[in-house]
């Protein structure tokens, strides 16, 4: 509920990594935002379709297309480089002609780099605070920090390609 309303993401992992710690706080934050995305793409597909026929034109169109085409990459790039909000991206996408199966792999890999890296940042200020364990701490969050950054950029060719 609260994701359609425009609470951010990464306010939403960290209260479940905080409420949960970071293993489960990650499970549950993963589950839930998948479910949401979900939701968010069925709307725009029962929803949204019939406006956007009313707005088309030849441009929006080849754009529509290509990324029916190109579901699963295009699910997966937007999670991994944000340009909207979230419940926005999962009702544009119920409105193209992707196939769920594509959105949804992409929506299901895509989040895991923010989802983790939130957690992993969460389990580490809990280690620091609690243990003083500053270095494995340091080590985990700069893995994290690198690999969420180069799928981003991974994603950011493809986006321009």
């Amino acid at each position: 509920v609260l994701a359609f309303a425009g609470v951010p993401q990464i306010v939403l992992i960290a209260a479940a990594v905080t409420a949960f710690g970071p293993w489960w706080g990650g499970a549950y934050s993963w589950i839930a935002t998948l479910t949401s995305s979900l939701v968010g793409f069925w709307l725009g597909r029962a929803i949204g379709a019939q406006g956007s026929r009313r707005w088309s034109s030849e441009g929006l169109e080849r754009i529509t297309q290509a990324i029916g085409r190109n579901g699963f990459w295009a699910s997966l790039a937007v999670r991994l480089f944000p340009f909207a909000p979230f419940v926005v991206v999962n009702m544009a996408a119920g409105v193209t002609p992707m196939r769920f199966a594509d959105f949804i792999a992409g929506t299901a890999i895509g989040i895991v780099p923010k989802i983790a890296f939130t957690a992993l940042t969460g389990g580490a200020a809990i280690r620091l605070i609690n243990d003083g364990d500053g270095w494995s701490a340091l080590v985990l969050l700069t893995i994290a920090a690198l690999a969420w950054f180069g799928l981003a950029l991974a994603a950011r060719r493809w986006l321009k390609r």
